[in-house]
């Protein structure tokens, strides 16, 4: 009989819904897959992302400004951005 998988009473997971383009889903999945490939284990997008958000907070504070928010930037010309401007 399989055992109920336990999560870490330090780090608990907070759901969290994101919306993604089919291009963004599909990348997701990529590095869903390689990872899985490369690592042995099923590796899901949660995980990706939080490892993506680690990595992003690892970096530098003007790497933010000059890899992340062009491409932010990018979301929001294309009509892919919820929010609004600050005033």
């Amino acid at each position: 009989m399989a055992r109920p998988k336990t999560l870490s009473k330090k780090h608990p997971l907070i759901p969290r819904t994101h919306s993604l383009t089919e291009d963004t889903n599909t990348i997701l999945q990529r590095l869903s897959q390689d990872a899985s490939d490369a690592l042995g284990w099923t590796v899901g997008g949660s995980a990706i992302v939080r490892s993506l958000l680690r990595y992003a907070d690892q970096q530098p504070p003007t790497w933010a400004a000059t890899a992340l928010h062009p491409l932010i930037e990018r979301e929001i010309a294309n009509g892919t951005f919820w929010g609004s401007k600050k005033k």
